[in-house]
């Protein structure tokens, strides 16, 4: 921008004064644009990561009736409400019977045995026993074979021994050949995809317990009993695609480049979750983010595809007309209005108190049946969508609403993916959003922070079998341990029954493998969110 060449000419006076406010704009919209990013990240970072609703003023009723009139200061005073008492914590239960027992005997020494008063020993009249728990590490023990030979002493032929793998007892090993018992597989297994340990941490837990198995052989191991499970993981994927409704979701992993030796490239994991009626978690790995993968892997899948945004935009699920139909997932755009809270409070609680409506009625709804649902929605949710849709047009039609703002990217956002995000409405069976997904995903999320990177192709591909098989088990709340090692023993003794090897037939076979209080903590959590819900809807119709 150049200074006029002459002070006294009022053209140019006036024309550069307007580039400076012209500059001053567009200066005062990106610093509010940087400052709504800045805010964002703070919170990501420092905040909580929930976005559940928190009354604050800013936030608005689906159905606001107004507050009681204001009366005199005395009126508005109550008494203090009585500090609410502690509750004492509850004793300890008594420790399972299946532990094995280590007995202290606990007595009186000779001479406290002998009665003061007549000199004869007391008998023992009654014992208290207490019980402490404890623990020693895992112990490695040794399988030492020993597979006789019977030999003629006379004709020098006749010559009897049991055949390899034949021993009693049954196998020993799910791999033949190997110098590893199924514990040892199993502990691979789950240490890594189920407790989240790199394999270099496997070493220090092996020699902790007397043997280094390097990192290298446990991957091993790895990739031969992938191979062994993969009939298994199969019939787990061939149950999901034969569903009407799946969930997608994808996450980025790192991956070493063999092309060029100490860099990373950008890989994919993808997580397929069947609905109720297939109820499995199924794992896939790409080099990239491209559609061939989802394609091949829903290449036999008809029905609806629940997705984020950016299946809808660029077609990765939607590998064929009239067999795949998107379904967006609304949380993802009522997030977007949780961002903008800050940009325009009012605007973005009007979103969010509809948002709120919507999501009460899928909870009244949580139990019925996809017909009953179906109606209820019907008659409920598509007139808020509806009240919903015309708000979406009328801010973005609103020039105070800018477009690069937190709240003009959410309206857009919305209004773009308007069909996708409103499917659900015509369909009983589809959820309103892929939060159950994203949450069974955050199962090798949460590894991904301590393994951080994948070493190959090869090595993706079988750690998604791997997450296949103990995300599907925990899923059901089984004991991940029981359950692996209970499918190699029976896979690696030829068993092709797979149907009995599926989590949720598994879990009925096995009660005693259930974790009981992974189903507690689910139906309490599930109980305080209905009781929440059903305050909040109270109060507003108080």
């Amino acid at each position: 921008m150049a200074a006029p060449e002459k002070q006294d000419d009022l053209q140019s006076v006036l024309r550069f004064n307007a580039e400076l406010v012209a500059t001053v704009e567009q200066l005062q919209k990106l610093n509010q644009q940087l400052r709504e990013e800045l805010n964002l990240y703070r919170r990501k970072l420092f905040g909580q990561s929930s976005d559940r609703h928190v009354d604050d003023d800013s936030q608005l009723y689906l159905f606001d009736t107004g507050g009681p009139e204001v009366e005199d200061e005395e009126d508005e005073l109550e008494p203090p409400k009585p500090r609410p008492r502690r509750r004492r914590k509850k004793k300890s239960e008594k420790l399972p019977d299946h532990l094995r027992r280590e007995v202290i005997e606990a007595d009186v020494s000779p001479q406290e045995r002998t009665c003061s008063c007549c000199g004869e020993e007391m008998p023992i009249i009654g014992t208290d026993i207490s019980e402490r728990l404890d623990l020693k590490p895992a112990e490695l023990f040794v399988w030492e074979i020993r597979r006789h030979k019977r030999a003629c002493g006379k004709c020098k032929e006749s010559i009897a021994q049991v055949a390899a793998g034949e021993e009693p007892g049954g196998l020993t090993t799910p791999v033949p050949g190997s110098d590893y018992g199924f514990g040892v597989y199993t502990q691979v297994i789950v240490g890594k995809f189920a407790d989240h340990l790199p394999l270099y941490r496997g070493e220090d837990i092996f020699a902790r317990a007397g043997l280094v198995i390097p990192r290298n052989t446990q991957f091993g191991m790895l990739v031969n009993i992938a191979e062994l499970l993969a009939p298994l993981l199969a019939l787990m994927k061939s149950r999901v695609v034969l569903g009407p409704v799946i969930g997608v979701d994808d996450t980025s992993v790192r991956m070493q480049d063999p092309v060029l030796p100490g860099k990373m490239r950008t890989a994919r994991f993808w997580l397929y979750r069947g609905r109720a009626d297939h109820p499995y978690n199924v794992f896939d790995f790409t080099d990239s983010r491209g559609r061939d993968g989802p394609a091949g892997f829903l290449s036999d899948f008809r029905g609806h595809a629940v997705v984020d945004a950016y299946g809808v935009n660029d077609g990765v699920y939607l590998g064929k007309e009239d067999q795949i139909f998107a379904a967006c997932c609304n949380a993802h755009a009522r997030r977007k209005f949780v961002e903008a809270k800050p940009n325009d409070a009012v605007a973005a609680a009007r979103a969010l108190s509809m948002y709120r409506g919507l999501y009460d009625i899928e909870d009244r709804a949580k139990s019925f049946s996809a017909d009953a649902r179906l109606e209820l929605r019907q008659r409920e949710s598509a007139p808020i969508m509806r009240e919903l849709h015309n708000w979406l047009l009328e801010k973005n039609a609103d020039l105070r609403v800018l477009p690069k703002s937190k709240l003009g990217k959410a309206v857009r956002y919305a209004l773009n993916q308007w069909d996708e995000l409103s499917v659900y409405l015509g369909n009983g069976t589809i959820p309103i959003d892929n939060n159950e997904t994203e949450r069974e995903l955050r199962r090798l999320t949460i590894g991904r922070r301590n393994w951080l990177f994948v070493g190959s192709h090869r090595g993706g591909e079988v750690a998604a079998a791997m997450y296949t098989l103990v995300s599907s088990a925990a899923r059901h709340h089984l004991d991940v341990w029981a359950y692996v090692d209970d499918c190699l023993r029976r896979l690696a003794g030829g068993s092709t029954d797979y149907e009995s090897l599926l989590p949720d037939v598994w879990r009925v076979a096995h009660p005693k493998s259930i974790r009981v209080y992974r189903d507690a903590e689910k139906q309490s959590r599930r109980l305080a969110t209905q009781q929440r819900r059903v305050r909040r809807r109270e109060a507003r119709v108080a």
